[in-house]
């Protein structure tokens, strides 16, 4: 303690320059944000790079087309109309010649076979001299094609661009701005969707919501300092506390180029909170501290104060920063660059909280600090607790035990699901992906790739035969709208010609292998080897519930319709790799808390001293988790990517409570106080800043849960009602457990 008392008698010995040289260093950190900061929320920042699944879908897009499609909706009058497709055709002059995209297709450049000669063609289904009836006739000869193209209606026609893969493009968002001013001007307003818009409005709306969390947050500060702060003159302090380390920390994210996701971007507002709850507890210690020695040096109460608040303040972030880092367990880099840049915020924080404190208290006027301590007085409240906890020991702990009980099977209950839709924020996009999915019945493209496991031939009639038997099946899913594949042109043909029907095997392989490069491009059929036939599917942005099961049901349809030794079945695209999320957050679950729990546990115990006590002090931390979880149970929360993070942080969370309020407890049974007087003395003392710390971490998560973000949302709300959970079980079940369970000296 000399030596901490040594560096704040250097801090204010060497004040002046070091305000110089934090203003410097804040200046820089914000230069550093403003200059170097990106969003990013692609498919990377959930996978690690040597995750051979996605490995594997990097290679499917580079070699087999990327699945990054940009799903236009036109609104149009006539549909078949030569004005409209004439505004289609230009369209397609003006994508077509994008370097950073690979094909188009619509109405316009749509193409059907016509077999001659032993010759296979391709023309246009739309043309300018054709009938409409004609028109008409070839489209309903194509069902599934046709219904790609336009609508059931006729009121909406279809253009479809499919960029390169997503690791390739720079600035997408400035790509994908141009797109939408390019469909604007040519084609008139229209509903935009897929992959790629998608992404680009979650990047923006993860950039709108981190001001907007930066902003509210601020504010919400404010005013609660003025209430939760002794006097309002501590307030710029509080403010430095909270803007320093924020502006560090990203600088140092922004430096070594880690952009703005999902999960970091409550960066900012965590730690601003957790600065006020550190400083809101030292305040109250220097303030009760200076009122109880007024003879005392100004240096001497600053240091004497400062080191009164260190041990609990110490161990509290060191429990809070353990639920953080354990995140780096999580085999999610999102949730691993999440964890470690709030755990180097946090320490920051710690470190700058009490620089700043004591270099503000030296120019406080000692005279405008003797009005009124406190705006609301929590003693009453705390008197009525000690009552409580002494004459309803049983009850309180028979409620905690329910709460346990009730607590277990709700995690049994709780589905592991993530809904891409609930990542993204109200708007034009959503709706336009609404529209879109409700009048094209999906939104997202999967490939299905049939290979044989011999290389043995798979334009056989008996292999097209299977192939077809398996796309009826698909067609029947409800969950799967339009498959597209070779059979479809062979249905075609042999409908229309037949000649066609009476080909061998060997000259149908020879025919569609010769003129497979002249049919609609933007479907990928079959490869140029023919080692594999495609199905392509559309499906509508699913939960990672619903999508699992899918994807499981097609792989079923292929066994029934396959002959598992003589075929294979490889589905890609990006549905495949979402799914694993399950897994990833299952795992980021079980690793971060396990870790979390152990660490906390062992800082409990060399905290405490007493295993007994340990153990009777990690049960209420438990408490505000199984609560937690009968919400999630209740309202039907999901465990997904956001609140995926929220056991291992609210841990260390509920702890800090805890220890300040065992570290008065073993004060007071020092002095030989019994139990019961203990507990109660040690609730009288920390109540205010108790209560104060979990009014400001609640209304700064309750920040998070305005977000227009569901997920986001409900994940600020659960921490809030955690943290709320945490104070009841910290002032009410842990003195009634104390007062059970501990004898006394």
């Amino acid at each position: 303690m000399i030596d901490f008392q040594r560096i704040i008698q250097f801090v204010l010995d060497y004040k002046k320059s070091i305000i110089v040289l934090l203003a410097i260093v804040m200046s820089i950190g914000g230069l550093q944000t403003l200059r170097l900061l990106t969003v990013d929320n692609s498919l990377g920042i959930w996978f690690l790079e040597d995750n051979a699944d996605y490995q594997e879908y990097l290679t499917f897009q580079k070699e087999q087309g990327s699945d990054e499609i940009v799903i236009v909706m036109i609104p149009t009058k006539n549909v078949l109309s030569e004005k409209h497709v004439s505004k289609l055709k230009q369209l397609h002059q003006s994508i077509d010649t994008l370097s950073y995209v690979q094909s188009s297709f619509s109405l316009a450049n749509a193409k059907y076979p016509i077999y001659s000669n032993r010759q296979l063609f391709y023309r246009n289904i739309y043309q300018a001299d054709r009938s409409r009836e004609s028109i008409e006739q070839l489209l309903n000869d194509l069902p599934a094609l046709s219904r790609q193209l336009i609508s059931p209606d006729k009121r909406f026609s279809f253009f479809y661009l499919r960029l390169i893969p997503a690791n390739q493009l720079r600035n997408r968002s400035q790509l994908i701005e141009h797109i939408g001013n390019i469909v604007e001007n040519t084609v008139g307003e229209s509903h935009v969707s897929g992959a790629p818009v998608l992404g680009e409005a979650f990047n923006k709306t993860i950039y709108e919501e981190s001001v907007f969390f930066a902003v509210l947050s601020i504010a919400v500060i404010l005013v609660l300092l003025l209430f939760l702060l002794p006097h309002w003159h501590y307030l710029p302090i509080a403010l430095a506390c909270i803007g320093l380390p924020v502006s560090i920390t990203f600088g140092i994210m922004t430096s070594m180029g880690y952009p703005l996701n999902l999960i970091s971007m409550l960066i900012p507002t965590i730690l601003m909170i957790y600065s006020v709850s550190d400083f809101i507890h030292i305040v109250n210690i220097y303030h009760i501290h200076r009122k109880e020695n007024p003879g005392q040096a100004k240096s001497e109460q600053i240091k004497n104060a400062l080191q009164k608040s260190l041990k609990p303040c110490f161990y509290t972030t060191l429990t809070t920063i353990i639920g953080y880092l354990a995140l780096v367990l999580s085999p999610l880099p999102a949730f691993k660059s999440m964890g470690m840049f709030t755990f180097i915020g946090l320490m920051i924080a710690f470190c700058l909280v009490y620089v700043i404190a004591a270099i503000g208290f030296t120019f406080l006027d000692e005279t405008s600090l003797h009005s009124n301590v406190r705006k609301i007085s929590i003693s009453a409240i705390t008197r009525r607790v000690n009552y409580w906890t002494s004459h309803y020991n049983n009850t309180i702990l028979g409620i905690g035990g329910l709460v346990f009980i009730f607590g277990i099977i709700s995690i049994f209950n709780i589905e592991v699901s993530t809904n891409s839709l609930d990542l993204l924020g109200k708007g034009k996009v959503k709706d336009d992906l609404e529209m879109i999915e409700q009048t094209l019945e999906g939104s997202i493209r999967l490939q299905l790739n049939i290979s044989s496991g011999d290389s043995s031939e798979l334009l056989t009639r008996d292999a097209l035969r299977q192939l077809k038997d398996f796309q009826e099946k698909l067609d029947n899913n409800p969950l799967i709208a339009h498959p597209v594949s070779i059979v479809d042109f062979q249905t075609f043909l042999e409908g229309r010609i037949p000649t066609f029907s009476k080909l061998n095997s060997a000259n149908f392989e020879k025919i569609f292998q010769e003129n497979k490069g002249e049919s609609n491009a933007f479907f990928s059929l079959m490869s140029d080897d023919l080692s594999y036939l495609s199905i392509n599917i559309n499906i509508k942005e699913l939960p990672t519930k619903d999508l699992k099961p899918l994807l499981q049901s097609i792989e079923s349809d292929f066994k029934i319709t396959f002959s598992e030794e003589e075929y294979h079945l490889k589905i890609h695209g990006f549905s495949p790799i979402f799914v694993q999320l399950n897994y990833f957050i299952l795992q980021t679950q079980f690793r971060s808390f396990g870790a979390a729990f152990i660490i906390s546990f062992c800082i409990l115990f060399y905290f405490i001293g007493q295993f007994k006590m340990s153990l009777l002090a990690l049960i209420p931390n438990l408490l505000p988790l199984f609560s937690a979880f009968i919400v999630m149970h209740i309202f039907g929360i999901h465990l997904e990517s956001a609140n995926a993070m929220l056991a291992p942080i609210m841990l260390g969370v509920a702890m800090d409570d805890t220890i300040h309020l065992i570290n008065k407890f073993k004060y007071y049974q020092n002095q030989n106080l019994s139990v019961t007087e203990s507990i109660d003395k040690a609730l009288n003392y920390t109540g205010g800043a108790l209560f104060s710390t979990t009014i400001s971490l609640i209304c700064g998560f309750l920040v998070v849960g305005l977000s227009g973000v569901a997920s986001v949302s409900s994940f600020g709300c659960l921490c809030a009602f955690t943290i709320l959970a945490a104070l009841l079980a910290d002032v009410c079940f842990l003195p009634a457990l104390f007062k059970r369970l501990i004898k006394s000296p």
